[in-house]
């Protein structure tokens, strides 16, 4: 027998006010697109408030110094770019039990009595909970798409391979094949180099605000024991979660998973995520099934929408060890 479904508790939901839209749902919602890392890290360029497909707007330049004279360039060299981010409709529908979740709720609000802070609301835990959850799989969605999710920066069907990140929103993207051997701490400094000699074939890139390196915990895992083998200051000296090469950083990034040997070179400002936050069509619901239908059950629900998109499609380098 369940006896947790006999268990009163003195936190129960009132269904006629949990129905949260626009601008009551943005602190849940924005909750759970700031769990994705990428997002939360300020390694991609973030737009809010976006409704239905949104222009990305960008400047894609060549050589614009001339000899002296007395005209101007035609201005082919400094062109106007503009890129679709098309944003999915996304729903998050969970359903967790009360008696499961009531001893992390009382532990949580005891750690925040004891160091001064407010308790929180069964609610507000519930929807921080699930927006938690939820962000973490939107940092994947943001990096390996999927059928609901659409394009991901390198992939568009949850599999990163040379088939999807050619249908990827960093498909322009130079291509830098790695070899066909898996990555170690042995050659990854190899391929970081061929990636960057490969992204000194795309004006201006290098110097870009924040441009470098995006890479899996593994292949960070990786640069850092290359580094510190070398025996020198540079290896050593470095901090493990702010690490660069040749002064460009390396982010690790939980979106691009360690069973892949894959890289991207670019700038926070060409990786563009757009949601709808801020609008009208944004909407969570904590709804009390356990007043209805016997269980011990609560449901949770979000909707949104988000996508992504390169804002310059070719300012980039892809590195993977597949053909």
């Amino acid at each position: 027998m369940n006896l947790s479904l006999n268990k009163k508790y003195n936190f129960d939901i009132d269904a006629s006010v949990n129905t949260y839209a626009g601008e009551l749902a943005l602190p849940y919602v924005t909750a759970a697109l700031l769990g994705a890392e990428t997002i939360a890290k300020g390694r991609c360029r973030f737009l809010e408030g976006i409704v239905g497909k949104t222009v990305i707007s960008g400047l894609a330049t060549t050589d614009t110094i001339q000899a002296a004279n007395c005209d101007f360039s035609g201005g082919s060299n400094v062109a106007l770019t503009e890129q679709v981010l098309n944003p999915a409709d996304l729903a998050v529908m969970e359903e967790v039990c009360r008696g499961t979740m009531y001893p992390t709720w009382i532990a949580a609000n005891g750690r925040m009595e004891r160091n001064g802070d407010l308790p929180v609301a069964w609610g507000d835990f519930l929807l921080g909970a699930v927006a938690e959850r939820t962000g973490t799989n939107l940092e994947n969605l943001l990096w390996q798409g999927s059928a609901t999710f659409g394009v991901g920066f390198l992939s568009n069907d949850g599999t990163i391979d040379e088939a999807g990140i050619d249908a990827s929103a960093c498909k322009d993207f130079i291509e830098h094949d790695t070899a066909a051997a898996a990555w170690t701490n042995a050659t990854i400094l190899g391929h970081m180099s061929g990636v960057f000699n490969a992204a000194q074939q795309v004006p201006g890139i290098l110097q870009k605000p924040g441009c470098g390196f995006y890479l899996s915990y593994e292949a960070y895992a990786f640069f850092l024991q290359a580094m510190a083998a070398q025996n020198t200051g540079a290896g050593f000296n470095q901090s493990f979660e702010g690490a660069n090469y040749l002064g460009y950083p390396v982010y690790a990034t939980s979106g691009i998973p360690n069973t892949v040997d894959v890289m991207v070179f670019t700038y926070p400002d060409n990786l563009v995520v757009g949601a709808n936050s801020y609008t009208a069509d944004i909407s969570a619901q904590l709804i009390p099934t356990y007043q209805y239908d016997g269980s011990d059950n609560v449901r949770i629900s979000m909707r949104f929408a988000c996508g992504v998109q390169s804002s310059v499609a070719g300012d980039g380098v892809v590195g993977f060890n597949f053909t």
